[in-house]
């Protein structure tokens, strides 16, 4: 995803060299959970806005975006995170996803 000025966004180009150079270990730790929801919670109001469910890969790289556009709307005190998403086990309830 290039910047305005036509270069890879640092974060971004960071977070895939992260992946290639730790490729099994990083799928060790997405394969402990059913999906990952990116998780956006801004301190000034509280709110709190959840995206996905994602696949590992996916989710990291949905938050590398928005971060790079909270920080390009001079958001930065907004945290942006990866969680875990579990699905509830057999007999424990209806999930809401299908």
């Amino acid at each position: 995803m290039p910047d305005r000025d036509g270069t890879t966004a640092p974060a971004l180009r960071d977070l895939v060299e992260d992946v290639l150079e730790d490729r099994e270990s990083l799928e060790d730790r997405l394969d402990a959970c059913d999906a990952y929801i990116v998780l956006v919670a801004d301190p000034d109001t509280g709110a709190l806005d959840s995206y996905g469910p994602f696949d590992g890969t996916t989710a990291l790289l949905d938050a590398a975006r928005r971060r790079e556009d909270l920080d390009d709307g001079d958001l930065g005190d907004v945290t942006v995170a990866v969680v875990r998403h579990h699905l509830p086990s057999q007999g424990s309830g209806r999930h809401a996803v299908d």
